[in-house]
């Protein structure tokens, strides 16, 4: 209730229409309990991305209140703030945590940071994915005569970004273009302070309907009680993650130029288009080397395309774009269909085939195992006549063996070999 009027707030609104202080510490008291440890036991270098200045701010606060002296807020408008990034960074600080709002969530290598904390949502797939990107970087600590590897970092998630990007977002759906918004500097009504925190009290807020009206209200506070009512681990693999997958194609579009440039032979083999050459090149040359052992298999899992090395290649040099797995699938069928002169019943029954060994890791498994009593006795083939239909189909032998030697099914099923 506001002001005596019912109102209710989406994780958006959160510190912008409504502030939200004992969520702050539940949170806070959370990170603090969960964060990964460097090997000294200590909290590991941490940053917590905050909503705004003064949520960044009222953070900082509340840790320093839990642990005095682990956090300062590094935002573009604290005095000096480059400088104590590059002093956070090169462990020149003796704060664990930076507490930040878009200032650190690029462009920033700390390369022993153990834990990345959003205590903000995020609606941009490329933000997810830099800031995400600042937990990657590899990193050795020395303790002593003994040297330990980072090999994982803790991404700590309180706005459900995560399972959002990971799960639910469409990364295939074009992007829609924004549209220019007038903003409104609305004053925020309390004041956060803290260590390495300042006395800028503007909240970058814009209330939808209120521009117009050339006036601002003031930002309610929730009084209530915050819990956690749920919490889960989720392991993040090279393979499984949508937005892993998408850092995946990046990398490799980008070392792949870089590789390009420098490997003349690579560069006349792309200009004539000798595949066989561009095969021989990477496999001697580019390929499972460290850190990301790039492989024919990792990349037809990550684009979802079936198709071999040089298709890769001529898309991320811009030569020609890679072919979608619908082009691929025609374009097998077709080639098939063609070289055996097959009737139009029997051309359906190919392409019925093809597209679920494209689709199906267990009916890709059965037909490259000959088990066609059960890889043809699902419903897609009952409608084409099932397997009496397909005894009727003379030159099924040769025409399937000519589908397991072609480069889809080739292809699709390393990638299998690669994932299980």
């Amino acid at each position: 209730m506001i002001n005596e009027q019912e109102e209710n707030f989406k994780i958006q609104d959160l510190e912008r229409k409504i502030f939200t202080p004992h969520r702050n510490r539940v949170m806070c008291d959370a990170f603090l309990r969960e964060a990964q440890r460097d090997p000294t036991g200590e909290i590991g270098k941490s940053i917590v991305f905050a909503v705004n200045q003064t949520h960044a701010t009222a953070i900082t606060k509340i840790l320093n209140e839990m642990r005095p002296g682990i956090a300062l807020t590094i935002t573009s408008r604290i005095p000096d703030a480059s400088s104590l990034a590059k002093d956070f960074r090169d462990g020149r600080r003796s704060e664990r945590v930076a507490v930040s709002v878009d200032m650190l969530s690029t462009g920033y290598n700390c390369r022993d940071l153990l834990n990345v904390v959003l205590m903000r949502p995020i609606f941009s797939p490329t933000e997810y994915i830099q800031i995400k990107g600042r937990g990657t970087r590899r990193f050795t600590f020395v303790v002593g005569n003994t040297e330990y590897e980072k090999r994982y970092f803790f991404l700590l998630d309180f706005c459900a970004v995560a399972e959002f990007f990971e799960e639910q977002y469409d990364y295939s759906a074009p992007l829609k273009v924004p549209r220019p918004e007038a903003r409104h500097i609305a004053p925020a009504r309390y004041e956060p302070g803290g260590s390495g925190g300042s006395n800028i009290h503007e909240d970058e807020s814009t209330y939808p309907g209120e521009e117009s009206q050339g006036r601002s209200r003031e930002v309610p506070t929730w009084e209530g009680t915050d819990r956690i009512v749920s919490q889960e681990i989720r392991i993040v693999g090279p393979n499984g993650e949508k937005v892993d997958v998408m850092t995946f194609r990046g990398s490799f579009e980008r070392d792949l130029k870089e590789f390009a440039e420098n490997d003349p032979d690579l560069q006349t083999a792309v200009e004539i288009e000798d595949d066989d050459a561009i095969e021989t090149i990477l496999q001697e040359r580019f390929y499972h080397r460290p850190e990301m052992f790039y492989s024919p298999d990792k990349l037809i899992i990550s684009y979802g395309v079936p198709a071999p090395t040089p298709a890769f290649v001529y898309n991320a040099l811009g030569k020609r774009p890679l072919p979608t797995k619908d082009k691929v699938v025609t374009d097998t069928v077709d080639s098939i269909a063609a070289r055996f002169n097959l009737r139009y019943s029997e051309q359906k029954w190919l392409n019925a085939t093809v597209e679920l060994v494209s689709e199906d890791s267990q009916a890709l498994s059965d037909f490259l195992a000959g088990r066609y009593n059960r890889l043809f006795g699902r419903s897609q083939f009952r409608t084409l006549g099932g397997l009496p239909a397909l005894t009727r189909f003379t030159e099924r032998e040769q025409v399937f063996e000519a589908l397991r030697q072609s480069s889809l099914v080739q292809c699709s099923h390393h990638a299998l070999q690669t994932a299980s």
